[in-house]
């Protein structure tokens, strides 16, 4: 497999904001509560599935291994319906998502406080506590990626180089 490439074309944050934003205001919020119970939105997160999915097949570029085997059925493949694919997008998404919720809510000074003039329906702004609060969840989002990133890389794994196949 000579350079297989997971996606077919760059990623857009910002698209995947909106596409998140569309199942929050189609479907509320992640969880609901009753009879003294956290229960889950399945509406939101079925929505948020076929998100992913409909992204997954938009942007992957199926690498293919067929090395072993040129049989369709015996290759190595990741689709956009394989597992892989899948959790890689949400991954993406949802961190793409939070780049731009935080960004927004940084420079809009959201903090929610009852006192505040809203400006919005059930958001305050214009808070330069609020701000500096999401400003600093913004900075260890950054440090939290980083460190990630660092552990990936340093977990890279070695492929095999000699192989048993007949």
């Amino acid at each position: 497999m000579a350079n297989p490439k997971w996606f077919k074309k760059q990623l857009d944050p910002d698209a995947f904001y909106s596409s998140i934003q569309d199942v929050f205001a189609s479907f509320g919020p992640l969880y609901g509560a009753a009879d003294n119970k956290i229960i889950p939105n399945g509406f939101f997160w079925s929505s948020l599935a076929i998100n992913v999915l409909l992204q997954s097949r938009e942007y992957s570029d199926e690498p293919t291994q067929n090395q072993c085997s040129n049989k369709e059925d015996e290759i190595t493949q990741y689709s956009y319906l394989h597992t892989e694919t899948g959790m890689l997008m949400l991954g993406i998404m949802v961190l793409s998502w939070l780049k731009v919720n935080l960004k927004k809510k940084t420079e809009n000074g959201h903090c929610y406080n009852s006192l505040h003039t809203r400006t919005e329906t059930n958001k305050s702004a214009s808070c330069s506590i609020g701000s500096n609060f999401h400003r600093d969840l913004y900075t260890d989002y950054i440090s939290i990626l980083g460190d990630f990133v660092s552990s990936v890389r340093a977990c890279t794994p070695t492929p095999i180089t000699s192989s048993n196949q007949k």
